[in-house]
């Protein structure tokens, strides 16, 4: 029996028609914004977490009481470049976070001390013991608020400090400058706010088709060569005299105008955050936290192919010391950069080797020197 021609057309058609119907069923819960298809193919993720929720001012924040477990092998510098796998560092985590998306045990109403700052206060793949958040509690004696968020810069930090920092009624904040992106991140994100989503663009990058087609380009097309992890590596000889070898993630090389206007802003917003801990009655003191390389280069053996060895730090901790104390001289200022320097000669390696962040030690040396800080000036 042949199928008439008419009848075959049908048929295609009501292929097309059912295609059509299953599509518009998987893309209206994205169109509506119930359903993010980025937290389930793990692609165009808001920041390093794929269940991130968008806020108007902060961009992204974690869910109320959210929880990420996981582990992998290789840090951040992997994911850029070559690196030989004998000298990748395997990470687990299993961490929860407070009713505000930030990683405290339990919800707070009220804290003795305040920590802002990105994911150098977080800092998911380390245990919440070993925080330095937990490890100042315990120094201090007192409660202290993890409010550290991946990605954020200055401007979310000054949010965070408004909407969840000082409710908590703090006599003192800590608020912590990454020197490795903090002045990118006011960038980044003072282009963000002037060029916001639109709902279209929104919508197509949380939509099924977006994110399943670049699922499918993952999976089937081979990703370009990375450059080799020697040209961003140096050799640390530790005290036992096993060699390291390390990989840095970032230059931060010479200001650039865009980075002085940048600190400009930074500026303006610790001004505007010392009138707000003023009128509160806390103390506020900025920390500086250096980029590995600034702290180990004095220590390190480079390779003839790495590019560090051409490196020079820049002079943004005596900027921002400056900058701090144009505001006013009740600020407090502290560069952690000696502390890890000293504690490296005695061979507490503070850094990842694969990954700009701290290790334990890293956290230990940042809470014991935020603590003698505290300890030997007087409460405001």
């Amino acid at each position: 029996m042949t199928v008439s021609k008419s009848h075959k057309v049908h048929r295609v058609l009501l292929v097309f028609v059912s295609l059509a119907f299953v599509l518009v069923c998987l893309e209206f819960p994205a169109l509506i914004g119930i359903l993010d298809y980025r937290s389930i193919f793990g692609l165009g993720r808001l920041s390093s977490y794929p269940t991130d929720v968008r806020d108007p001012e902060l961009l992204h924040i974690h869910p109320p009481h959210s929880h990420y477990s996981g582990a992998r092998l290789g840090g951040l510098a992997t994911l850029a470049y070559q690196i030989p796998q004998s000298d990748m560092t395997p990470y687990q985590w299993d961490t929860r976070y407070d009713e505000n998306g930030f990683r405290n045990e339990r919800d707070l109403k009220s804290a003795d001390i305040v920590v802002i700052g990105d994911s150098f206060v977080e800092d998911m793949t380390v245990p919440q013991a070993q925080l330095t958040t937990s490890l100042l509690a315990r120094l201090q004696g007192k409660m202290v608020a993890n409010l550290g968020q991946v990605g954020y810069g200055p401007q979310q930090e000054l949010i965070v400090l408004k909407r969840y920092g000082l409710p908590l009624r703090p006599s003192t904040v800590v608020w912590m400058f990454y020197e490795g992106n903090d002045l990118q991140d006011v960038l980044d994100y003072d282009h963000s706010i002037r060029n916001p989503p639109t709902f279209w663009s929104a919508f197509f990058e949380r939509s099924f088709t977006r994110n399943a087609v670049g699922q499918m380009k993952r999976l089937l097309l081979k990703p370009p060569a990375k450059p080799s992890g020697l040209a961003h590596s140096g050799i640390f000889q530790a005290s036992d005299g096993k060699k390291l070898n390390l990989y840095f993630y970032r230059l931060s090389g010479p200001l650039t105008k865009e980075d002085v206007g940048a600190l400009d802003e930074t500026t303006g917003i610790i001004a505007e955050a010392f009138k707000l801990c003023v009128a509160q009655g806390s103390r506020l003191l900025v920390v500086f936290v250096p980029d590995g390389f600034r702290v180990f280069r004095q220590f390190c053996q480079f390779p003839e192919e790495s590019q560090c060895r051409k490196w020079v730090p820049n002079d943004l901790p005596d900027r921002l010391r400056s900058a701090v104390g144009s505001v006013s001289g009740e600020i407090g200022y502290l560069d952690l950069t000696p502390n890890l320097v000293n504690a490296l000669k005695k061979g507490a390696v503070s850094y990842r080797a694969d990954d700009p962040h701290w290790s334990a030690d890293g956290h230990r040396i940042a809470a014991e020197a935020i603590n003698d800080y505290l300890s030997s000036t007087v409460s405001r």
